[in-house]
């Protein structure tokens, strides 16, 4: 009985050294709110659109994101517009359902479609996931994104 008396006190004191070392050294995490965590270069977040120089979109409705989505997260309507062109009525990206893959900005022909550095997307309400392409585009004209 003694020896696991003398046992289970040393365990003891070296589970307390371990704390009070712990206590009095410098915390490891961020505050939060105001230290913003710094991002790989390549991480994938929400979707941005992007427009042309000119103001112009650049989006000219393929659907090739749309297709190449494993999720199918992504809708997209369009119509035809003067000269025949395509013109982009709405696009859409579910970002719940949205695996964040990068398939389509892998697949964009134009360079409209890109992964921004948007991480905080917790909503208590599931449709407010639903982003459009307004949004994206507000998204793209924000001048942390011109490296894009």
């Amino acid at each position: 009985m003694g020896l696991m008396t003398n046992i289970f006190q040393t365990d003891l004191i070296k589970g307390l050294t371990l704390t009070i070392r712990y206590f009095f050294s410098r915390p490891v995490t961020f505050r939060y709110p105001e230290v913003r965590y710094e991002l790989p270069e390549r991480f994938r977040g929400a979707h941005v659109l992007k427009r042309h120089p000119d103001g112009k979109e650049r989006c000219v409705g393929c659907g090739l994101c749309a297709e190449i989505c494993p999720s199918s997260a992504i809708t997209i309507q369009t119509s035809e517009g003067v000269g025949h062109e395509k013109v982009v009525d709405s696009y859409q990206v579910d970002l719940g359902l949205c695996i964040y893959c990068g398939y389509c900005q892998e697949v964009c022909p134009v360079y409209a479609v890109f992964m921004g550095q948007d991480y905080e997307l917790t909503v208590t309400d599931p449709g407010k996931l639903r982003v459009v392409k307004e949004q994206m585009l507000s998204k793209g004209d924000d001048p942390r994104y011109d490296r894009l």
